[in-house]
């Protein structure tokens, strides 16, 4: 089987530790990208409450990586990393804002994915939260292919998303609006071009870019 155990903000050392035996990967949901949006909604939480756990989480991975490394039988520690979750649409954070933090939560060793979540109203008492006559769920998708760019495609942040475009197309996925911001790069040679280029023609996948480069 496979287990994926959430922690919840502010869990301490111990019990993160002991659970990193027990499952696969650890979760410590992010939220909100941004402290001061999580403040207006969630004031009795912090950044640093989240920030912890996932410490404790990456250091144990690390930790017994090692260990098993010069014993064989050591025990194994959420072997499948960890990985967060942020709320789309429930305050009005940029997708700008939500994918930088994504790009640095990717850069700790032990962070395997960020899911993307649209927010879905449950109640109309709480004026803090946005009554949405729907989740955004097309802009969730925006976020994943965004997503997807960064870790497979070789697409940094501001590419995707900068001042002058804080926000991801809701009408065309987030390489074909590269592509249409970018004309002067197009057409390319398909003879000549390295793969680093031939990610970034659309339509064009990982595996076909490979294929052609050989």
């Amino acid at each position: 089987g496979y287990i994926n155990l959430k922690s919840i903000p502010g869990a301490s050392r111990e019990l993160v530790n002991e659970a990193g035996l027990y499952a696969d990967r650890l979760s410590v949901n992010i939220e909100i990208p941004k402290e001061e949006s999580l403040k207006i909604i969630a004031p009795e939480k912090d950044f640093q409450s989240v920030f912890t756990p996932m410490r404790y989480i990456q250091q144990g991975v690390l930790q017994h990586a090692e260990e098993r490394k010069k014993f064989r039988h050591a025990p194994r520690f959420a072997p499948a990393g960890q990985s967060t979750q942020m709320i789309i649409g429930a305050t009005d954070d940029s997708d700008k804002d939500i994918l930088y933090l994504s790009s640095d939560l990717y850069k700790r060793p032990t962070m395997k994915r960020v899911y993307y979540s649209g927010y879905v109203p449950v109640n109309s008492y709480d004026n803090r939260l946005p009554m949405l006559k729907q989740p955004p769920l097309v802009r969730e998708n925006r976020l994943y292919q965004a997503d997807w760019l960064l870790r497979f495609y070789h697409f940094s942040v501001n590419e995707i998303v900068n001042d002058a475009y804080p926000d991801l197309d809701l009408e065309v996925d987030p390489k074909l609006s590269w592509a249409l911001r970018h004309p002067e790069v197009f057409p390319i040679d398909i003879n000549r071009a390295d793969y680093e280029m031939l990610l970034r023609v659309p339509g064009l996948g990982v595996k076909s870019a490979q294929m052609i480069v050989a």
